[in-house]
């Protein structure tokens, strides 16, 4: 099987830029991730352009065989702080055995530098690279449904296992004094300023589905502040950990991709998960794989598995937010953003039923 590069790959149903081709200014930002190069201590490297999503990132070899990838962060999304907690919280999960990336400091002993590039200056991380299949090329996706057997070993009832192991860990860390990361609660879904924007005002979409899109909002608001009154399990979660964003080798599983990590509930970590595999007509097994999993390590109210099915509405409208404030990746985004919108509508009339 091919392997896969990773630590950063496909996240929000793959909307990424993965070719040189449509990435624009593409010799410009080459020339920033060389010179931001020279932060690091790493030397007569090869810097190959990968994806373009979130971060522009870079394959880098150097001459004695070492691999790394080099992030340019985009501007405004996070700031140095939460940045560098993002890395305090993976240090930890490294320091508990959970395989997670590892980053490279630079030469004065930083978490980040920093780099002008065509759009303005950008923090520039680098981590190690690791081998490995991304777990979404591995799951069973045929219309046999004895190729989705329950199996301690089937790849999503590990998942399930992982993203466990993920929120206990993160319910029992000591967050140091100075960490700041995003909340994902109802004001960081449905609020005045969400995190991934005001999903109901999207330019790209007609004035029907934004009128359509606010009621939504509003009745999701609602039901979010039910639902954070009963104090469901929240805490550090990864907020974008599909199987796109986990690495196989060999027996282990390595999470990629923090960037969106924050503060959130538990039930929306596993909705995630299941997103991008929401229309398969084998949903409800993967579904019980993750559960199975997961409940082998925490215990899952019947609350929260009810609360996935509308996490996964949450999702799709974020990803509207998402699309929409990224017109640099060259994609239909107003038919991507129709596309979400009338699942998102035909999925929450399920939940509600």
């Amino acid at each position: 099987m091919k392997k896969m590069r990773v630590a950063f790959l496909r996240r929000w149903n793959a909307f990424s830029i993965t070719n040189n081709h449509s990435f624009v200014n593409q010799k410009a930002y080459l020339q920033s991730a060389i010179k931001a190069l020279t932060a690091f201590p790493v030397n007569d490297a090869k810097v190959e352009f990968i994806s373009q999503s979130e971060n522009i990132s870079y394959r880098v070899r150097t001459a004695h065989g070492q691999s790394y990838v080099l992030r340019l962060h985009r501007p405004s999304y996070h700031n140095l702080a939460e940045l560098e907690s993002e890395q305090i919280w993976t240090e930890a999960l490294l320091d508990s055995d959970i395989d997670v990336p590892v980053a490279l400091r630079t030469l004065e002993g930083s978490r980040y530098a920093r780099v002008e590039c065509p759009d303005g200056w950008r923090f520039v991380g680098m981590l190690e690279w690791v081998e490995g299949n991304l777990l979404w090329d591995i799951l069973p996706k045929s219309e046999t449904a004895s190729s989705i057997a329950r199996s301690d070993t089937n790849p999503f009832h590990q998942l399930g296992r992982l993203i466990a192991t993920l929120h206990d860990h993160a319910t029992q860390w000591e967050i140091p004094e100075d960490f700041t990361r995003h909340s994902l609660n109802s004001d960081g879904f449905v609020g005045e300023s969400p995190f991934w924007g005001r999903f109901w005002e999207s330019p790209v979409l007609d004035n029907p589905r934004k009128d359509s899109l606010l009621s939504i909002r509003n009745y999701i608001k609602e039901i979010l502040l039910e639902y954070e009154s009963l104090s469901p399990p929240y805490s550090l979660i990864h907020a974008d950990l599909h199987a796109s964003n986990v690495v196989t080798n060999g027996p282990r599983l390595h999470i990629i991709d923090f960037d969106d990590s924050g503060f959130g509930w538990h039930a929306f970590d596993l909705a995630v998960a299941l997103h991008n595999l929401r229309d398969s007509t084998h949903y409800d097994k993967f579904k019980s794989l993750l559960l199975d999993g997961y409940s082998d390590v925490l215990p899952i109210s019947e609350k929260d598995i009810e609360m996935i099915e509308l996490f996964l509405v949450v999702r799709s409208l974020a990803s509207i937010g998402w699309v929409t404030a990224r017109p640099d990746l060259n994609r239909d985004r107003a038919k991507i953003c129709q596309d979400l919108y009338e699942e998102a509508r035909l999925r929450l009339g399920r939940f509600e039923s």
